[in-house]
């Protein structure tokens, strides 16, 4: 799968993600960070450029009751417990990838439940993939 990023702002770093193919499996939207070491506003996401293993597994975030099954990127330089997950907003994701079907101008992605349910479907019976971040 590809992650491409096509936009980045203090509402977050928004992107498509690609299935094998290159066909659009849904928006994303991840937290954006101010990067303190641009002499200019940037914003930046705590996962950067590059090829990842994805793998199947459960997880449980901050304030849920429940854990779900997802997939956490691994190997990510000074960071972990970077998923895929829903959320619709900058502030649902402390560096997670949020999957939504639709962006709704420069602040968020809607349908993000469903999208999530389409990408598990997509990735049923499969515990692991590689992910290229551009």
């Amino acid at each position: 799968m590809k992650l491409l990023r096509d936009t980045y702002l203090v509402s977050g770093i928004f992107g498509l993600l690609l299935d094998e193919n290159g066909k659009v499996l849904c928006q994303t939207l991840e937290h954006a960070y101010l990067d303190e070491s641009n002499p200019i506003l940037a914003y930046v996401p705590k996962l950067p450029a590059g090829a990842y293993t994805c793998v199947r597994g459960m997880h449980q975030l901050e304030g849920m009751v429940q854990p779900f099954e997802t997939f956490q990127i691994t190997d990510v330089p000074g960071h972990t417990n970077i998923l895929f997950h829903s959320g619709n907003f900058n502030a649902d994701s402390a560096g997670c990838v949020l999957l939504g079907l639709v962006r709704d101008g420069t602040s968020d992605i809607l349908q993000s439940r469903v999208a999530f349910d389409e990408f598990m479907a997509h990735n049923e019976g499969i515990d692991s993939f590689v992910l290229t971040v551009v």
